[in-house]
Parts: C-alpha cells; sequence; structure tokens
C-alpha cells in the first residue's frame, strides 16, 4: 500500500455532501439525543421509586420484627434431665 494513500475506508468527506442531507443529520442526531435524554432520565426515576419501595418495604418488616421481639421476651419452661452421665464430654 502507498504510504500516501490511505485506506477508503478511513476517509470521510464532508464537502461534497447535500446541504440538505446534511442539515436531516443534524436534526435526526439532536432528537436521536433529546430522546436517550429523556429515557435515561424516566429510567432513572422509575430506578429511585422501586428503590424506595423497597428501602419502605425493609424498614417496615424491621420494625415489625423489633416490636415482636420486645412483646416476646424470655422463653421459660420446665426441662427434665434424661441421661446424666459421669463422662465429661469430648
Amino acid at each position: 500500500m502507498n504510504a500516501r494513500s490511505s485506506s477508503p475506508r478511513l476517509t470521510y468527506r464532508l464537502g461534497g455532501a447535500n446541504p440538505l442531507k446534511r442539515i436531516a443529520y443534524a436534526v435526526l442526531g439532536v432528537a436521536l439525543a433529546a430522546l436517550a435524554f429523556f429515557f435515561i432520565t424516566v429510567a432513572l426515576v422509575a430506578g429511585a421509586l422501586l428503590a424506595l419501595v423497597i428501602a419502605v418495604r425493609w424498614w417496615w418488616m424491621m420494625r415489625r420484627l423489633r416490636a415482636a421481639q420486645k412483646r416476646a421476651g424470655p422463653l421459660e419452661g420446665a426441662y427434665t434431665v434424661i441421661e446424666d452421665s459421669e463422662e465429661p464430654p469430648r
């Protein structure tokens, strides 16, 4: 390959393009960028709401468990020794 020439895949000549086509591509690019911005915004808001719902649910469950634990108190009961062994435990 010649040192002066470059690969045709890597060259782009904007000067020969139709002005109407360039304007259409610019408008399409701006529209896609705006659409992507709004999509990302909606996705972030939805993710934040989902995280909030999960956090509130977790807090509510922990609150109920703590309240049940306070009401339960210590366990009491009677027991009977079934086997009395003189051998020390291993």
